[in-house]
């Protein structure tokens, strides 16, 4: 018994001097982005580490001890504000990347300002800063001001400045964008267009995103602080949600920690109206939901006409629509509405047929887990790529929002639903997904862990952040070998007239 107490008070010393406070700073108020970084923290937080996190989507559990949430759930309707179904025509969503920048920067200042949140950075240290790497640089100088290392965390990949930030490889001619409709295998087009959306949305994020945001932090940290471009490359590690399943194989530097599925849950029990509706589908059911970020209440009535009609030329079908608002106009007798569904419950059901959804990263992984085939309608961001991603892997088929139309829609509904082969591509990404060496949140966690061991990981860092563009990109060298093969001409052309003039002069 002795022992055991000794044993028990080693593990208690142990733990205790590995316990950190780790402060998570999570800007965007979009609830799929959040239920990645809240796995992440809950991790954390179960491993002994005291957690204070920054969310508009709070959990409110009073029985999580050493977890503070910072609570700006006011955010909420004004990103909701911002999105609808509009889809933008403009291939490098511009209109979209500047929405983010505005949204970013409301984000921030009310952040800032957060009492609760002053009052802690006041009375407590932290040992670690963890923000969402996304578009909201003004948030990294929370790390200068802890003096704490910094990590990234994004539930949807990141932009080129995010993959920079850490000397990450985006070479244009085979690295798909983030936000554009490419596979790894370009047409010349469209690596014309990459290289202009990388020369471009650089542009943008050193001329105007950082600059801005520089700014704002400055008001909070005073002008003593780094600049935030400074900041950000002082990066240590860049948590990414890029499955290899719904993405193409890139090259990365050990600063990146690929993580897939961090959300997903076992099925419960649904509720008995759903469970009543589902069972009760002898042909099967057809979910349609466009996500937490687009409302499908508010697409123009033609769209929505579109969808109804559709949808009541397949009465041996029912279908289950999320519509965010009281009544849905028209609404046939085989569709089934809520204002909220809970989506891995549902798509586990084995009479769910078909999923229609706008291609979401979150909602991409559980329909692969779920093994449903799908209709992928992209609206913004990275839905585009990774809908076209899925077609191409034969588990779906892509839809065009603006050129959608109801003969369009029903024959790719009996397409999908009859012929097996989406099924049994899906099942192939379903036994793909299961089979991994290890658990993506442990190793996540693990991470975090190292870097607050070592208190920073700068030894991730390539010597690429060190080099300037015209170095990196090797014009300095290309500018010597061009004038050493112009000087060799010109003096072989001179040795050449030379040698004449002495030939005919004799």
């Amino acid at each position: 018994m002795k022992v055991y107490y000794v044993f028990l008070k080693l593990v208690i010393c142990f733990t205790s001097a590995n316990t950190a406070r780790i402060l998570g700073v999570f800007p965007i108020p979009s609830f799929s982005h959040h239920i990645v970084h809240r796995a992440v923290m809950k991790e954390l937080h179960s491993l002994g580490h005291h957690v204070v996190v920054v969310t508009s989507h709070p959990m409110q559990d009073s029985s999580l001890q050493n977890y503070t949430e910072i609570d700006i759930s006011d955010t909420e309707l004004y990103w909701s504000k911002r999105f609808g179904t509009d889809k933008d025509d403009d291939p490098y969503q511009k209109k979209f990347i500047w929405n983010i920048l505005q949204i970013t920067e409301y984000m921030c200042t009310i952040i800032y300002n957060n009492q609760q949140l002053q009052k802690i950075l006041l009375e407590q240290n932290f040992d670690l800063v963890i923000v969402e790497w996304h578009s909201a640089p003004c948030t990294y100088g929370y790390s200068y001001f802890l003096s704490s290392p910094l990590i990234g965390i994004s539930s949807t990949g990141t932009y080129d400045s995010g993959h920079d930030s850490v000397g990450n490889p985006t070479h244009p001619a085979y690295i798909p964008n983030a936000v554009l409709p490419h596979t790894d295998h370009k047409t010349f087009w469209e690596r014309i267009s990459s290289v202009w959306n990388a020369l471009w949305f650089r542009w943008l994020w050193h001329t105007i995103i950082l600059p801005s945001h520089d700014a704002i932090a400055r008001q909070q940290f005073g002008d003593s602080m780094p600049h935030i471009g400074d900041i950000e490359k002082n990066l240590s590690l860049l948590i990414l949600t890029l499955d290899s399943l719904s993405l193409y194989t890139r090259p990365n530097v050990p600063a990146i920690v690929e993580i897939r599925g961090l959300h997903l849950q076992q099925p419960k029990p649904l509720p008995k109206d759903l469970q009543d509706f589902l069972d009760g589908a002898l042909e099967g059911v057809i979910y349609f939901s466009l996500g937490t970020n687009v409302r499908s209440d508010r697409m123009t009535e033609e769209k929505r006409q579109i969808f109804l009609d559709a949808f009541s030329e397949l009465p041996q079908f029912r279908v289950l629509w999320k519509w965010e608002s009281d009544e849905l106009p028209g609404q046939p007798s085989n569709v089934k509405v809520a204002k909220w569904l809970p989506q891995q419950d549902v798509l586990s059901h084995p009479n769910i047929k078909l999923f229609i959804y706008q291609g979401g990263l979150q909602s991409t992984e559980e329909v692969i887990r779920a093994c449903v085939p799908i209709i992928g309608i992209p609206i913004f961001a990275d839905q585009n790529r990774i809908v076209i991603n899925m077609a191409e892997f034969g588990a779906g088929v892509y839809v065009d929002f603006n050129d959608l139309k109801k003969e369009t829609l029903l024959n790719k509904v009996n397409e999908v639903i009859y012929n097996k082969t989406y099924k049994e591509n899906m099942k192939k990404l379903m036994i793909r997904l299961k089979d991994e060496p290890d658990n993506s949140l442990s190793r996540a966690a693990w991470w975090i862990e190292y870097v607050i061991r070592h208190k920073g990981a700068r030894h991730f860092r390539t010597a690429a952040l060190d080099l300037t563009w015209i170095q990196n990109l090797l014009l300095d060298v290309i500018a010597c070998i061009i004038f050493v093969l112009f000087l060799s001409f010109w003096i072989v052309y001179r040795v050449i007239l030379l040698i004449r003039r002495i030939h005919y002069g004799k």
